[in-house]
C-alpha cells in the first residue's frame, strides 16, 4: 500500500478534511500531513504527543479484539476538531483529523473504500 497516495487521496475526500496521517505503534508519523494552506490548532510537540496518544489508545483497544473483535475505527471529538482513527494493518494506523461539522460516516466509508482498492 502506497502511504503517500492514500494520505492524498483521504485529504480529497472533503473540503472539511485537515489532516491525513499514517502512525506506526509507536505513534511516529510515517507518512502525510496536513492540507495545503491549513495549520494544526496543535504546536510541534503537541501534535507528536497527540499521535502518541492515538496509537496508544489503539494498543489498548487491541487487548479487547480476543472478545469483541477487532477494532474498525475509532472517533474522538473536540470542540474545534475530530480525530478519526482507522487500523489499516497490524503496525499502522490512518489518523483523519476533520472539522467538527462534519459527518464523519461519509469520511469512513469512504477511507473504507479506498483501503478496499
Amino acid at each position: 500500500m502506497n502511504f503517500n497516495e492514500l494520505c492524498n487521496n483521504v485529504l480529497k475526500i472533503d473540503g472539511d478534511v485537515r489532516f491525513a496521517g499514517i502512525l506506526d505503534k509507536n505513534g511516529q508519523l510515517v507518512s502525510g500531513g496536513y492540507k495545503d494552506g491549513l495549520a494544526s490548532h496543535l504546536q510541534s510537540d503537541e501534535s507528536k504527543m497527540s499521535f502518541h496518544y492515538a496509537s496508544k489508545s489503539w494498543e489498548s483497544r487491541k487487548n479487547l479484539s480476543h472478545r469483541v473483535g477487532n477494532e474498525r475505527f475509532a472517533i474522538v471529538e473536540f470542540e474545534k476538531v475530530k480525530l478519526i482513527s482507522v487500523p489499516i494493518d497490524g503496525n499502522n494506523i490512518l489518523l483523519v483529523s476533520v472539522e467538527p461539522k462534519i459527518d464523519h460516516n461519509h469520511i469512513i466509508s469512504s477511507v473504507f473504500s479506498l483501503l478496499s482498492k
